[in-house]
């Protein structure tokens, strides 16, 4: 943990305070980009604009990959046109980030924690 950003830090302290557990606080993926030193905001105190695009943009490529993989493998139908492809993805994307998006929200509101830009202006005031 020492070698995430202050910020991160500070943000994964005001959770622990809360008794979120450890899996909520930091997903894998987030570690990776803070060990990176990036200043990511964990999921649960990201926007619902920035919780939606993140996940749902990651799941809608890794959709694509493996739906486009799945029907040609399986089912022997071969590539589909990209405009299926990049429909469904969208779709699956959209559906799952807003679904993400409002469980991280919800989640948010029960552990009583404030937004990742509210925690940073109380901590610098």
């Amino acid at each position: 943990m020492d070698r995430y950003p202050a910020d991160v830090r500070h943000a994964l302290q005001a959770m622990a305070d809360a008794n979120v557990p450890a899996g909520m606080r930091a997903p894998p993926m987030h570690r990776l980009l803070w060990r990176m030193g990036l200043r990511v905001p964990p999921p649960l105190l990201a926007s619902f604009s920035a919780n939606l695009f993140v996940m749902g943009g990651l799941f809608g490529l890794l959709w694509s990959v493996l739906w486009q993989a799945l029907m040609w493998l399986l089912f022997e139908l071969g590539p589909f046109p990209p405009g299926i492809t990049i429909g469904s993805a969208v779709m699956a994307g959209l559906l799952f980030g807003v679904m993400m998006a409002l469980l991280m929200r919800y989640q948010r509101r029960r552990y009583q924690l404030p937004a990742w830009k509210t925690l940073l202006q109380g901590r610098v005031g």
